[in-house]
């Protein structure tokens, strides 16, 4: 060790006891310059020792950080060196006490001595612990003894608040390097600060993480951070899902840091949100990919996300290749703090199943959207696995709404389970959401489509003795020129509210209720035969009703109904056909007029009300 310079106190011998003690002096450090060790004394209990007599100094010293760790690193000790730092690792002030004990021959080795010191360092600062990034703090306690140093205390990583320590073996264990564990503030600015690559504004507030930061020679720093989310609110307006801050939750990070900065886990579970996957950044800091495995939200999603980075500044993009989405649970929101700008996604879709109601899904569904004003775009699907169709989502209302089209639409009839006996036609549907999450007010349009082969269908004409009308029936179909439908769709029933199929030689009208999941309907509706003569009056009437008509009921099963006519009603043509009907379905919200005094919900057919 370097001499004692400018030293000034006194010395004693009593008995056998010598003693030496500093009232002033100073250690010139190989880095970092004085340390004063005023109040510093030597010791040797028993001078009579022979070979060795053991020798203890008492240390106080008051220097820069750099300094302390300078001395520390000459021989034999070469604690820096061992642990594959330097003395400059930090800068700041420390004051220090501790004992060094030895025994006083030549040649004495490190495994002899023992030694301990504690103190405090003020003022740190240091941009080599946690590379590419500044630690600071006003104050912290030191420990070192033969088996490593210790730093603890609060302080700053960049602008996150953190209380933790900092631990360094010394000897064999050296060359598992060091380690930072503690607690640090887990808010917007910590994912900022660490590059984690979560979208702008969905984190709020601010909670506890507790981390561990791993500092091994020759290898990059690496991080694991773990938190239950208290105080920590989170968000994804686009998809309506968030985390309110007083729900709890499970966060999991394993990273490596540095100038590039790598994810190798991400795992977050909260308020139904779970999700699986790793992060990488580019050279600059910003997003490379974001890719997620598994990602479930709400009991709708459940697919593997990528979210590919565009550079700084820049909106990333947003893909789901596979997996399922269920429209019957979503509650996409059109982001009212971003809609209209250029901050927002664009969403690419490649899924297995898109649910559409408990018997309808869209598979091998893919499109592409917009997502500055809502969720906007074309997509193309099959029905079921059967005919495809083409569609738009378009925002509105704060929700999506779908317009779906098709050369086929008996077969999308078919696909869907609805109309097994439907062949050809070209369809166009629209569905605009409705009320809660999975409902959807609808229209629809078919043109050019025919019909065989219906059972209810022949029991309606064997009812109603139309002579010629079963061949058709039987044989090339009935034709109709177009079909025409509102209807309220939910995830368990059709609610159809008005509906009509015109063709030369029939029309037909019909409302009522149709139970996905059962497959049972409650249907009313007029016959008109020889609809190319019998329209000619239907100005008086409903669409798809002539001047002669027969009002019927289908009720029970959808594959075999019961079917019932009223054959007196042919004697109220036209508009006086009402009186034999009962009231039909009203949509709760319909803007439409309705009945006096009939409750504005879903009322089943024939009943009191």
């Amino acid at each position: 060790m370097p001499l004692i310079e400018n030293a000034r106190g006194n010395a004693s011998i009593l008995r056998n006891r010598f003693a030496l003690s500093a009232d002033e002096g100073y250690v010139q450090a190989d880095q970092g310059g004085r340390v004063k060790i005023s109040g510093t004394s030597f010791i040797v209990p028993d001078i009579t020792v022979k070979g060795g007599a053991p020798a203890v100094a008492r240390l106080r010293t008051s220097s820069t950080v750099t300094a302390v760790l300078s001395l520390l690193d000459r021989d034999p000790i070469k604690a820096m060196t061992k642990a594959g730092l330097s003395a400059t690792i930090a800068d700041g002030r420390a004051v220090l006490e501790g004992t060094l004990a030895l025994p006083l021959r030549k040649g004495v080795k490190l495994p002899e001595m023992v030694y301990s010191a504690s103190g405090t360092v003020s003022s740190v600062r240091s941009s080599v612990l946690v590379p590419g990034r500044l630690l600071a703090a006003d104050a912290l306690t030191v420990t070192a003894d033969n088996y490593g140093v210790e730093i603890e205390g609060p302080g700053r990583i960049g602008s996150v608040p953190f209380d933790g320590k900092w631990q360094q073996p010394i000897g064999v264990e050296s060359k598992k390097g060091s380690t930072f564990a503690g607690a640090v503030e887990l808010s917007e600015r910590t994912i900022d600060e660490f590059n984690i690559g979560l979208p702008k504004g969905s984190v709020s507030g601010a909670g506890i993480a507790n981390i561990q930061i791993g500092l091994v020679k020759g290898q990059v720093p690496t991080l694991e951070l773990r938190s239950t989310l208290q105080g920590v609110g989170l968000a994804l307006p686009s998809v309506g899902w968030g985390k309110p801050p007083t729900a709890d939750g499970s966060l999991r990070i394993a990273a490596t840091l540095g100038a590039q900065p790598d994810v190798s886990l991400l795992k977050l579970e909260a308020s139904g949100l779970s999700a699986v996957g790793s992060v990488s950044t580019r050279p600059d800091g910003s997003l490379n990919r974001a890719s997620f495995s598994s990602v479930k939200i709400g009991g709708w999603l459940d697919a593997p996300v990528l979210i590919s980075g565009n550079g700084t500044g820049k909106v990333p993009d947003i893909a789901v290749n596979g997996g399922t989405i269920d429209l019957r649970r979503t509650d996409f929101r059109d982001g009212s703090n971003t809609a209209g700008t250029a901050a927002s996604p664009s969403l690419s879709l490649a899924l297995n199943r898109l649910q559409v109601t408990d018997t309808i899904a869209l598979t091998s569904f893919q499109g592409r959207f917009d997502t500055r004003r809502g969720i906007s775009g074309d997509f193309k699907g099959q029905v079921n696995g059967g005919t495809e169709v083409t569609g738009t989502l378009v925002p509105q209302n704060g929700r999506s709404a779908v317009r779906v089209k098709s050369s086929d639409a008996g077969g999308v009839f078919r696909s869907a389970g609805v109309l097994q006996q439907g062949r050809d036609g070209d369809l166009s549907l629209t569905l605009v959401p409705a009320g809660e999450a999975g409902n959807f007010d609808g229209t629809m349009r078919v043109t050019g489509t025919r019909v065989n082969d219906v059972p209810a269908l022949a029991e309606l004409l064997n009812a109603v003795s139309v002579v010629g009308l079963l061949e058709q029936l039987g044989g090339q179909g009935i034709h109709f020129r177009e079909v025409d439908a509102k209807f309220r769709l939910t995830p368990s029933q059709i609610i159809l509210t008005s509906s009509s199929a015109i063709g030369p030689s029939m029309g037909l009208s019909m409302e009522g209720l149709y139970a996905v999941e059962s497959g049972t309907l409650n249907m009313q509706g007029v016959i008109s035969p020889v609809y190319l003569i019998n329209g000619i009056g239907s100005v008086l009437t409903r669409k798809g009703e002539g001047v002669i008509g027969f009002s019927y009921r289908l009720t029970g099963d959808a594959k075999d109904p019961q079917v019932a006519v009223n054959p007196l009603s042919v004697l109220a043509p036209g508009m006086f056909r009402e009186m034999f009907r009962s009231p039909g379905p009203v949509l709760e919200g319909d803007n439409g007029e309705a009945p006096p005094r009939r409750p504005r919900t879903v009322v089943p057919l024939g009943s009191d009300r």
